[in-house]
């Protein structure tokens, strides 16, 4: 029988370790402007924002080995600093294992080590037609803005 197990884990270790299969696959499904995006994560800097207490990653493993994660970062929102609140940078589930409730859990234990870290909001972002935008509403999520983007 299989193990799925999702937990906090230090962002920068997975960057410099196994996380790279990873993040290809999730640039090759999701990224939309592949020649501007480069995959190039600074895992210095991702060390610097765990070590300050604003970045944390939130990792699904089947048998020890890496499916899925959720980056995200947290802290007071820069118009409303009376408001600590979570913002999710990454989030990635390998296409393989997204039937059932794996992915609602990521989502849930994002919140939740979020909500621990004192935030009382997170944000999340979900290209257009795909099964997070759907899944979102369902879990409880309004539209807080839209986002655009233009290469320049």
């Amino acid at each position: 029988m299989s193990t799925i197990a999702i937990r906090v884990e230090p962002c920068s270790h997975l960057i410099e370790t196994e996380l790279w299969p990873l993040l290809v696959k999730h640039r090759e499904e999701l990224t939309t402007n592949k020649d501007l995006m480069e995959l190039a994560p600074i895992a210095a800097q991702y060390r610097e924002a765990e070590s300050a207490g604003v970045l944390f990653a939130v990792t699904v493993r089947k048998d020890g080995h890496l499916i899925g994660y959720s980056v995200n970062f947290v802290g007071p929102h820069l118009h409303y600093s009376g408001m600590r609140y979570a913002h999710n940078d990454v989030l990635f589930l390998d296409p393989a294992h997204r039937k059932g409730t794996v992915g609602f859990r990521l989502i849930q234990a994002s919140e939740d080590a979020a909500r621990e870290r004192g935030a009382k909001m997170i944000v999340w972002h979900a290209k257009p037609g795909t099964a997070m935008e759907r899944l979102l509403p369902r879990l409880g999520y309004r539209v807080q803005d839209v986002l655009f983007s233009k290469e320049l």
